[in-house]
This record gives structure tokens, C-alpha cells and sequence, in this order.
């Protein structure tokens, strides 16, 4: 099975990461902003750190959906498996889930859409050990629009599930 497979790839690049030790350098995108794992607050010394691949995914924090979906897609679950192996090492940290949608259909409908997608990636991180009391999930539906513009490319950036590491 390709999830399974993909899990055992995450998997070994955090045992891989643990020997090797980690780095303690910000990285900087191409407008200077720094990313990865401890600009977006898994910490500094989050354990992975040097490791470019985990790094990476540790980095994004948006799931995106279909329109009217809230399965995720296939690739999108690297990035789950690379959170939920961070929070299972990690039990003092906690995340909430925020689903939103696109301004299509009802204020109500939308605020039912973005709770399964949050509840979708919440359930996934689950599936994968990570315990239910790390995780908390919270729907905003259209009202948060990543994306301002009226385009079929700005609809799809804002159907989407945001990781946000709590303090």
C-alpha cells in the first residue's frame, strides 16, 4: 500500500535525522522570510531539523481540497505523517486545525465544509498515533480567504486545512 510505504519513508528520515544530529540555522525563502520547522513554531532544536526533506514538509502547513471535498489528496499526506511524527516526539505541543472554503454556497454550508477538512486532517493525524488532546479543530469557512480574488486559482488556494502550532 502507498501510505504505508510513505510512512515508513517518513519514519526513516526521523530516525536518520536523529542520528545525524541537527542544525540550529534558520533557512530563508526567496523574499527573506525564514521557514521550515522552528520559523513556524515546532521550535528550535525540533529534533529534524538539518534534515532538508522533513524540514520541507514540516514547512507547509496547508492541506488543500477539491472544490466541495474534504479527502485529502495522496501527496498531501506526507505532510501529515511529518507533523503527527513531530507531535508523537513532542506530547507538550499542541496544533489546532483550521478548515476554510471558498466563497461558494452558504455561510452555514461553508462552515460545515471546513470542519470536516479540519476534522480530515485532525483524523489523519490521529490514525498515526498522535494523541486527540494535541489536536483541537475550528471552521472558518469562507470568512478567512487566503486568497482575495475571484479566479478559479483563488478559490482553490482558499479550500484548505492550516496546521497552527499553539504556544
Amino acid at each position: 500500500m502507498q501510505i504505508r510505504g510513505l510512512r515508513h519513508l517518513v519514519v526513516g528520515m526521523m530516525l536518520c535525522v536523529g542520528v545525524a544530529g541537527c542544525s540550529h540555522h534558520a533557512r530563508h525563502d526567496a523574499k527573506g522570510g525564514a521557514y521550515g520547522a522552528d520559523a513556524q513554531g515546532a521550535g528550535e532544536g525540533a529534533g529534524f531539523a538539518s534534515d532538508d526533506v522533513a524540514r520541507d514538509m514540516m514547512a507547509k502547513r496547508k492541506i488543500y481540497f477539491d472544490f466541495d471535498r474534504s479527502d485529502i489528496h495522496q501527496q498531501d499526506y506526507e505532510i501529515v505523517y511529518a507533523h503527527a511524527e513531530y507531535l508523537k516526539h513532542h506530547a507538550n505541543r499542541r496544533i489546532r486545525v483550521e478548515g476554510h472554503t471558498d466563497e461558494e454556497g452558504s455561510r452555514e454550508y461553508n462552515i460545515a465544509l471546513g470542519e470536516r477538512r479540519a476534522r480530515a486532517v485532525a483524523d489523519a493525524l490521529m490514525s498515526q498515533g498522535v494523541n486527540g488532546q494535541q489536536v483541537a479543530t475550528v471552521s472558518f469557512g469562507k470568512e478567512k480567504p487566503d486568497a482575495l480574488g475571484h479566479s478559479a486559482e483563488d478559490k482553490a488556494l482558499n479550500r484548505r486545512a492550516v496546521i497552527v502550532y499553539e504556544d
